[in-house]
């Protein structure tokens, strides 16, 4: 690795750790990982669902390739890769390692994907977190500029590890406020006092009714009372089903 090549990959991965605003990191990697990795255009998509398998919310360096991604969600299905993803673990690879030429040129994905926009070659790092894909940055190729070298591959694996820890620290922000404002909806419709809202707050985070007593400091019996209180009002039998409202709350608010 040569000296300029160095300092990029130092400068990407202050960029992962300091630039606050989510959006705009991710905006940020990719155009400056096309300094060290030439390429025609490079992206990173999000994943949603609960096994973080399907892919979505596109950010495109240069944006006017955008539109290859847009793409690619709806047909993602028919990626040939995807079961090198499933694996869920930081992974690098080229299309072509996949796939002889002739086979994936044929192919539904190349066909919708890569070849209105003049796409042929690929190079993906998947994101993850250990049990599931978070995300998936690509870089992409003409047939005239060549396919990703093996040491642009290990660039790549260089960043990985870094890539990893930013998505999973902001996902977990972003789940957090997502729960925080779940709260606040439970609380209003089921009418819960603050005490029993703290009492709920201790439940979805596993604590035990001796932590939760200890915490609060509070008797016993009254906790009982409160816990009564919650069952009672939200209709539900026992600490599981409490437990559940969170996640049923949030899943009616993400259909």
């Amino acid at each position: 690795m040569d000296f300029n090549t160095e300092m990029n990959l130092n400068s990407i991965i202050y960029q992962i750790y300091n630039v606050d605003d989510f959006n705009e990191m991710k905006r940020s990697v990719v155009t400056l990982i096309r300094a060290i990795i030439p390429c025609t255009c490079a992206s990173i998509l999000m994943t949603t669902g609960r096994d973080g398998e399907i892919f979505c919310d596109p950010i495109t360096v240069p944006d006017s390739y955008e539109e290859i991604e847009h793409e690619y969600i709806k047909c993602q299905d028919s990626d040939g890769s995807l079961w090198v993803v499933r694996k869920k673990q930081s992974t690098v690879f080229r299309d072509t390692d996949l796939m002889p030429e002739g086979k994936r040129e044929q192919t539904d994905y190349y066909q919708r994907c890569f070849k209105p926009f003049g796409i042929h070659y690929s190079v993906d790092l998947t994101i993850t977190d250990g049990r599931k894909i978070m995300g998936i940055m690509s870089l992409y190729r003409t047939k005239g500029e060549g396919d990703f070298t093996n040491d642009e591959m290990q660039i790549l694996r260089l960043l990985s590890t870094h890539l990893d820890a930013r998505f999973a620290k902001a996902i977990k922000a972003r789940s957090s406020s997502s729960k925080g404002i779940e709260m606040v909806k439970l609380t209003k419709k089921y009418l819960l006092t603050a005490r029993e809202t703290e009492v709920l707050e201790l439940i979805l985070e596993n604590y035990d009714n001796s932590e939760i007593v200890s915490r609060l400091c509070i008797s016993p019996n009254t906790l009982k009372k409160h816990l009564q209180n919650l069952y009672r009002k939200t209709n539900v039998a026992g600490r599981i089903q409490l437990s559940a409202l969170m996640y049923t709350s949030i899943e009616e608010s993400n259909p």
